[in-house]
């Protein structure tokens, strides 16, 4: 009898152990997710959602175009509504805009947060001011998307016209030295930051890469300020109307055939991309959120887009290896 009520104390006392220690839920760390709208934005949440959600908290905030109060109210309820996060993923510039608006006005609560950003273009000035930021790279490297191109199009690729303004002059400095070891000689033109002059260089610099260097194509920065909608329908496109050359972009919408405008695409692949985030994640938890300054990340997967009716216009049906293409838009 003695030796059953002994047992029966013990039991006890590991019970209580158990109830004081084991059995106290633990919340996960917590992770916002702000995104802007769209079905690529979406491919890149879905994933980094699917990897994320048995080890944190989530909490999504989807955000309107532009930037208003009412959205910076959002985000505000975003932060009082739930726990402190650990780290804020931005989808799309939108969204690191409006983070942005929302840090300055509360400094205190955000600056020791970690930041991810993706599906952002010219990530370093975009992320600019943040002070905990990990972002994975939009831009496609050059050589990447040339060499790719080659291949589909199966014909010599040896001159190569590029327009960029200052921001992207680094960018093409570099790749310029990668596209030579693969004997493409890129003929770049520096666009100035004066925006009233845009019209006239970029006419200017177009009529010298296409007729006087006669390049073989040309590849375009992901810039919105040199791919203004006024500058390619005033611009852009009556110049490669009167002097063809296949395009070779980064934002797939560029290759749309309504657009008529570039031929082929090579693009981050928006599912990698949140599979991507969501690694660094895990990592910066495993060091303890400690992470400082930015730091840029390339993308690890890309996929390429081909219109076909563009491809069309400067090699052959036969020729074109549409089987090396991820996607055919007609």
């Amino acid at each position: 009898m003695r030796k059953v009520l002994f047992t029966i104390f013990l039991y006890s006392i590991f019970i209580f152990a158990q109830d004081g220690t084991t059995y106290q839920p633990e919340r996960n760390d917590e992770i916002f997710i702000i995104t802007a709208n769209g079905s690529i934005f979406d491919q890149a949440r879905n994933e980094l959602v699917n990897e994320l959600r048995d080890d944190f908290s989530l909490s999504i905030s989807e955000i309107n175009e532009s930037a208003t109060i009412s959205t910076i109210e959002e985000i505000n309820r975003l932060f009082n509504d739930n726990a402190s996060p650990k780290a804020v993923v931005l989808i799309g510039n939108n969204a690191i805009r409006v983070y942005q608006k929302y840090a300055a006005l509360h400094k205190k609560k955000t600056d020791a947060i970690q930041v991810i950003t993706l599906l952002a273009l010219d990530v370093p000035r975009a992320v600019s001011g943040i002070p905990n930021v990990n972002a994975v790279a939009y831009e496609t490297p050059m050589v990447t998307a040339l060499v790719n191109f080659r291949r589909v199009i199966n014909k010599p690729l040896s001159k190569v016209g590029v327009l960029y303004r200052k921001p992207h002059r680094d960018f093409v400095i570099k790749h310029t030295r990668y596209c030579l070891k693969e004997n493409i000689d890129i003929r770049g033109i520096e666009i100035s930051e004066n925006t009233s002059k845009h019209q006239t260089e970029i006419a200017d610099a177009l009529k010298t890469l296409l007729k006087k260097e006669s390049v073989d194509a040309l590849w375009i920065a992901n810039d919105n300020i040199l791919l203004k909608p006024e500058l390619l329908g005033n611009v852009w496109l009556p110049a490669l109307k009167k002097k063809k050359a296949p395009l070779v972009v980064g934002v797939e919408a560029l290759a749309s055939p309504k657009l008529n405008f570039g031929t082929f695409a090579v693009i981050p692949d928006p599912v990698a991309l949140g599979e991507q985030a969501a690694e660094i994640i895990f990592d910066l938890k495993s060091d303890n959120w400690n992470h400082r300054g930015i730091m840029i990340h390339p993308a690890i997967s890309t996929y390429t887009v081909l219109n076909i009716k563009k491809a069309a216009e400067f090699s052959s049906m036969e020729n074109l290896k549409i089987f090396e293409v991820s996607k055919v838009l007609n």
